[in-house]
């Protein structure tokens, strides 16, 4: 007869998950992740507070800290988030893969909203003197990539051409150049939502006949190159940071004072392009010292007056290029400036122009932008 296997009691089995439970939070007590999660771009949970019988919070803070902290938790987010996209689903932080890189979802198209920021443009840029105005708004990487895309998720992005129809309705409009969209590849960075210096060159090009100026060779420029940039968009994917890009930076070589203006906070530097930025979490901040509320390019050799930007991050990687042709670039981030648009055109006696340049995300949802553009 054959002698039966000792069986292990149901309750080991259970005893030992328990015990692996306690240890790892243990080690999430103890052996904490520190407080900043440069791969996130966040701020990890704080250890929980003492209990408090009142508002009953030590339960969800505790499991937050847990959650936050537990040995191998970067390791677990990219297995799963790989399994998401190895299935064709979405990560579950909202960007999707394809093509050699990751890429931001559609952008959900309000179509009003648009139409009452180039109305607010308009008027604003009366409060300027009249002089000229137009808007730039790039065409996304995932509506570039559209066909290349799996299609169930490419057909997404078909739904940005509302977007693109409320702009290319606008007179003061500035599309891209035709090589943007026929050739995407290198247009914009892998890991990041942001244009690399060639999608920055298309636009630099694409204005040289509204902003009247003669546009220079790229060779013109003092090109820099750093490596190891991982964006903000492959942060968000909870991918392994499997690749990388470099950023390639481009700036006048002449003499340049940059001020940064942030609330009540003022400074002031020779440069545009600051390379100890470029190997931190924020390493697109390579780029005139990350955002600020307004920022003053001022280069003296330049040949033109003032031009007055309003603008997102998009704008960053461009405004070094345009400073060869403008003795004064003033800058303005709806996001980091007090007070109104208008205000800036106090700083200025000779504005040339008037430029917008925003993301599609931003045209649609940044409502900062409706309530200061006045």
């Amino acid at each position: 007869m054959e002698k039966k296997r000792k069986r292990f009691p149901d309750s080991f089995a259970v005893i030992a998950g328990m015990l692996i439970l306690l240890a790892l939070g243990l080690a999430a007590v103890f052996c904490g992740g520190g407080e900043f999660s440069d791969w996130e771009r966040r701020y990890l949970a704080n250890r929980p507070a003492a209990p408090d019988l009142n508002t009953w919070t030590t339960d969800r803070e505790t499991e937050d800290f847990l959650s936050d902290h537990i040995p191998g938790r970067q390791a677990l987010i990219a297995l799963d988030s790989s399994g998401l996209f190895l299935t064709g689903r979405d990560s579950q932080l909202s960007t999707w893969y394809t093509s050699g890189s990751v890429i931001e979802p559609p952008v959900e198209i309000n179509a009003d909203s648009i139409s009452t920021k180039l109305r607010r443009f308009e008027k604003l840029a009366g409060k300027a003197g009249g002089v000229p105005w137009y808007v730039l708004s790039p065409h996304t990487h995932g509506w570039l990539l559209r066909d290349r895309i799996f299609p169930v998720l490419g057909r997404q992005y078909r739904s940005e051409a509302t977007g693109y129809a409320v702009l290319d309705a606008c007179e003061n409009y500035v599309p891209m150049p035709g090589v943007f969209d026929a050739e995407p590849d290198g247009m914009y960075y892998t890991t990041d939502h942001h244009w690399t210096l060639q999608g920055a060159w298309q636009a630099y090009l694409a204005l040289s006949g509204p902003l009247g100026y003669k546009p220079l060779a790229l060779e013109d420029f003092r090109i820099t190159e750093y490596p190891g940039f991982r964006g903000t968009t492959l942060s968000r994917s909870g991918l392994p940071a499997f690749w990388e890009d470099t950023l390639v930076c481009a700036e006048p070589d002449s003499p340049v004072r940059v001020t940064f203006i942030d609330r009540d906070a003022e400074s002031s530097e020779n440069r545009l392009i600051f390379p100890e930025d470029a190997g931190t979490w924020d390493g697109y901040a390579v780029y005139l010292h990350g955002n600020h509320g307004t920022l003053i390019i001022e280069r003296p050799d330049a040949p033109e007056g003032t031009l007055v930007v309003f603008k997102d991050s998009m704008a960053n990687c461009l405004l070094p290029l345009l400073s060869a042709h403008f003795r004064r670039i003033i800058a303005v981030d709806a996001r980091y400036c007090t007070g109104v648009f208008s205000d800036v055109f106090a700083r200025s006696e000779d504005t040339k122009a008037v430029l917008f340049v925003y993301s599609l995300s931003s045209l649609v949802n940044d409502t900062e932008i409706t309530r200061k553009a006045k």
